[in-house]
């Protein structure tokens, strides 16, 4: 099984084997495994028009091929058989039950909280915003789909920490609501909702003795 971060700095896992930077291979070679991680699957053409917005070169398929086969040799020299990078529909795929993604997983536990009460949308919630603790590939600063990716989770994070700060506030967990509705302050000083659950959450943490004494 392969584990591949995109939160912090792009990294794999594979059988007590840790991969990054260099290990994977050029900086081409890893913006298309930090691709294939995003989105599953990818077209060559689909490849080579986030890796050369608006002008791939003319050979742009061939050299796709050629980063395709360097990342394939740093990800299977940790393992044995098949390559962890399939092809598939005129272009290149993880092997979707050999490969774990952490945005993925942040994905499904979202989709766990969904529709579920405050209490039993906090675990899957909390677990959430513990995932994406650090920017996604914050290691791949410049490219615009990295940008645009990375923007993407931001606004994601921000509305599971306003949705927990909210469920924490139901249940009565002031503490945590001021905590959760902090760090979106923190991701987005605007959010609105984040400095009225922090206030509220505040007011409540005074008015109770306990929480005075323990603070």
């Amino acid at each position: 099984m392969y584990e591949i971060q995109l939160f912090g700095r792009l990294e794999v896992r594979t059988r007590g084997v840790r991969l990054t930077g260099d290990d994977l291979g050029g900086a081409r070679a890893r913006h298309i495994l930090a691709l294939l991680a995003l989105y599953g699957s990818l077209r060559t053409s689909e490849l080579s028009d986030l890796l050369w917005p608006g002008n791939p070169p003319v050979t742009h398929e061939a050299i796709v091929e050629s980063e395709v086969a360097l990342l394939r040799h740093h990800l299977d020299s940790a393992t044995s058989g098949d390559s962890v990078i399939a092809e598939s529909n005129d272009g290149y795929a993880l092997v979707a039950e050999r490969v774990r993604v952490d945005v993925a997983r942040f994905d499904e536990l979202l989709a766990a909280a969904a529709g579920r009460t405050a209490t039993r949308a906090l675990p899957p919630l909390t677990a959430a915003a513990e995932l994406a603790g650090r920017p996604l590939l914050e290691d791949v600063a410049a490219p615009r789909w990295a940008v645009e990716a990375r923007a993407r989770y931001r606004s994601r994070l921000v509305t599971a920490l306003l949705t927990a700060a909210g469920a924490a506030l139901t249940t009565g967990d002031a503490r945590n609501a001021v905590q959760w509705a902090g760090r979106a302050l923190v991701l987005d000083p605007g959010a609105t909702l984040a400095h009225t659950i922090r206030a509220t959450a505040q007011q409540a943490l005074v008015r109770t003795p306990v929480a005075r004494l323990t603070a």
